[in-house]
């Protein structure tokens, strides 16, 4: 594996963890994971956060059936 993927992977990795923690309601340790994330690769922070983002808009075409 190659720096850069290994970089964007670990940037997902924190930015799903962070997902979770926000989840939980620890917004302080979602915001730190978030950031840590940021630094390593923001690129892959933001594929994290699209994703999410079609998930919701998937999942809010079929609550309206």
């Amino acid at each position: 594996m190659t720096e850069d993927r290994t970089s964007k992977a670990k940037a997902r990795e924190l930015a799903e963890k962070a997902l979770d923690k926000a989840a939980e309601g620890d917004e302080r340790q979602s915001e730190k994971l978030l950031e840590e994330a940021r630094k390593i690769d923001p690129a892959a922070v933001a594929e994290v956060s699209d994703e999410i983002e079609e998930d919701r808009r998937q999942a809010e075409r079929y609550s309206d059936l």
